[in-house]
């Protein structure tokens, strides 16, 4: 009897082996191109001698900025496994926050562009599942911020008409002043436009379908407060749609 459990073992351990080679060896089905749609978040953390401060964009504590992320999608690997995964990504983020209201408006709106450069590792399971590692850099781009006041069928901004044609104006509410009070990304209050950040994650595939995580660790010094660094950190859970067009 133990003769013959010590067979079984030993020949499953061989069969799988065999279909582990295989697999790295070409026998999986790559799915590089894909497109992706899903959620993100984002918030602003400081880190003030050991006092930890998250918030959004006007100041209000432990609030984060929410919306959308879609784009294509590139993962292209060698047998082996080893790849890269990039693309190009538009975001947009959306609030209703009590700050925007008490300033008179009915939402804020903000679009970004986002370019990963990552590389990755592949684990194949079966011919067409997966389960892939990743890290490396983003790049999030501010296009335009914009404050909104809907009335009838119009959107407009109340200081700027220009920001209903999408260019870029925008301020960040600090305690004791005015919203209304607009200034470019980058100067005063208002965060930088590009935004540097290390990235981690995994995306996990069968055939068609992939869910990605990806969570992002700022680089940039946005200098929301003064001797302290404020760094942006994002969090993103997407569905892609992946094949490889064959």
């Amino acid at each position: 009897m133990r003769k013959t459990l010590a067979s079984l073992a030993w020949m499953a351990t061989f069969t799988c082996s065999l279909c582990a080679q295989s697999l790295f060896n070409g026998g999986h089905s790559d799915a590089p191109y894909g497109f992706t749609i899903g959620y993100v978040s984002k918030d602003w953390r400081t880190d003030m001698d050991g006092r930890v401060v998250h918030e959004n964009l006007w100041g209000e504590h432990d609030k984060r900025m929410h919306g959308m992320q879609m784009g294509f999608t590139y993962q292209p690997c060698l047998p082996i496994g080893a790849g890269i995964h990039t693309g190009l990504f538009y975001e947009c983020y959306f609030s209703v926050s009590q700050s925007v209201r008490d300033a008179g408006y009915d939402d804020f709106t903000e679009h970004n562009l986002y370019l990963p450069i990552h590389l990755q590792w592949r684990l194949p399971i079966t011919q067409q599942a997966s389960i892939s590692l990743f890290g490396g850099i983003g790049l999030n781009w501010a296009i335009s911020g914009t404050y909104n006041e809907r009335y009838r069928e119009y959107i407009y901004d109340g200081y700027n008409l220009w920001a209903a044609i999408g260019f870029p104006v925008g301020g960040r509410y600090v305690e004791g002043s005015r919203i209304g009070e607009y200034q470019k990304y980058g100067q005063g209050d208002w965060p930088r436009r590009l935004n540097m950040q290390w990235e981690f994650g995994c995306h996990l595939r069968y055939k068609y379908f992939q869910l990605d995580f990806t969570y992002s660790i700022g680089d940039t010094n946005h200098e929301f407060y003064r001797g302290y660094k404020t760094r942006q950190d994002k969090l993103a859970i997407c569905l892609s749609f992946v094949t490889n067009f064959k």
